[in-house]
């Protein structure tokens, strides 16, 4: 019996591997080829390499996206408000009113404290981090609620460090106020006000002109549950060197609510989105300078939740995808084998008739 050689031994560990081997019908001797081995090669990769994709994409968590029309009229909307204006706190009022005319004193229910408008160097790298955080998550409109799930917690900011040795030049307004889910209107405004049956009235005769300074910086105004994602309006700085400056922002609320796999119970987000407009008031010209939100509710709602697929669902694909590639790799072998023979001119001859008695 010959001794095979290394190539030949190798070409037999080869063929070895052929799922594909074919059954002579004459002999019944199954008969392996290196082309098979080859073809079963390229099958177990392929197919290894979609069975490991499915399996990352079960892995990976979907977001949900619902819509709802929003029939909760509950007045437990909380407005969350962190801002800075550069004027002292005693010649700044606060108020709210809404569509139905019913108003509150903001000072009720947010801090005003002394700060300083000038931050230092730790709390504008602060500002510049946060500022990258709301570039990557598009916060300025309702395309990114699936932030709000992944999306970065948001840190308060931190103190002064140095700290700074003037005087606090500025007034810290910072607090959660209850806000009705309907039209309305948050204002601060030069003077504190007074409310009556019919609202309210500002008494800014008090202030001295060169007192009054409407820069601002807002570090959180949201209407969400939880201090995560960024909104559109945090970290906004805007200066102005006119005592009349009037800046207007326009709020389009969403009731929205965001809930993580696991978590029970959903927690309202209630995305916005906002447009600005500034002016100065001319001398003469009907108006009040101040800062002013201006929101209105929407009555769509968006519900957005993280959710799982099912095992049976991975089961299913997995069998799909490893019964459909052996199958498709089985039949492309048989024709590339019938074409090879069809060139080669490797026919099977034809069984001979049998002789007549």
């Amino acid at each position: 019996m010959r001794r095979l050689s290394k190539r030949e031994r190798l070409q037999e560990q080869v063929k070895s591997l052929d799922v594909f081997s074919k059954v002579e019908p004459d002999t019944g001797i199954t008969q392996s080829s290196t082309s098979g081995a080859l073809v079963t090669l390229v099958t177990a990769a392929i197919v290894c390499v979609l069975v490991w994709s499915e399996i990352s994409e079960y892995n990976t968590l979907k977001i949900k996206y619902d819509y709802f029309v929003d029939t909760d009229l509950r007045r437990d909307m909380n407005m969350t408000v962190d801002m800075t204006v550069a004027m002292q706190c005693d010649h700044i009022g606060a108020d709210y009113i809404n569509l139905s005319g019913e108003s509150t004193d903001g000072s009720k229910y947010l801090k005003l404290e002394p700060a300083h408008f000038e931050l230092s160097p730790n709390q504008l790298e602060w500002l510049e981090a946060w500022a990258k955080v709301k570039s990557e998550e598009g916060s300025r409109g309702l395309d990114s609620l699936s932030r709000f799930l992944h999306g970065s917690m948001r840190e308060p900011m931190p103190t002064a460090a140095p700290e700074i040795d003037s005087e606090p030049d500025a007034c810290r307004l910072h607090g959660v106020l209850p806000v009705a889910k309907v039209a309305a209107n948050f204002h601060i405004t030069a003077g504190k006000s007074v409310h009556h049956s019919r609202g309210h009235s500002h008494v800014n005769s008090m202030v001295p002109p060169d007192a009054v300074n409407f820069s601002h910086r807002i570090d959180r105004f949201s209407f969400s549950e939880e201090p995560r994602g960024a909104m559109a309006l945090d970290g906004d700085l805007r200066t102005t060197d006119q005592p009349r400056q009037v800046f207007q922002y326009f709020l389009e609320v969403v009731p929205s609510t965001t809930q993580r796999l696991g978590q029970r119970q959903p927690f309202r987000s209630n995305q916005y989105s906002v447009t600005e407009q500034h002016r100065v008031l001319k001398e003469g010209a009907r108006g009040i300078p101040g800062i002013y939100f201006k929101f209105d509710i929407e009555s769509i709602g968006v519900s957005v939740s993280e959710e799982h697929p099912p095992l049976s669902r991975l089961l299913i694909r997995l069998c799909g995808i490893v019964g459909g590639i052996v199958a498709a790799s089985g039949m492309l072998h048989s024709f590339i084998g019938w074409i090879i023979r069809t060139v080669s001119g490797n026919k099977t001859p034809a069984v001979a008739p049998a002789a007549a008695s």
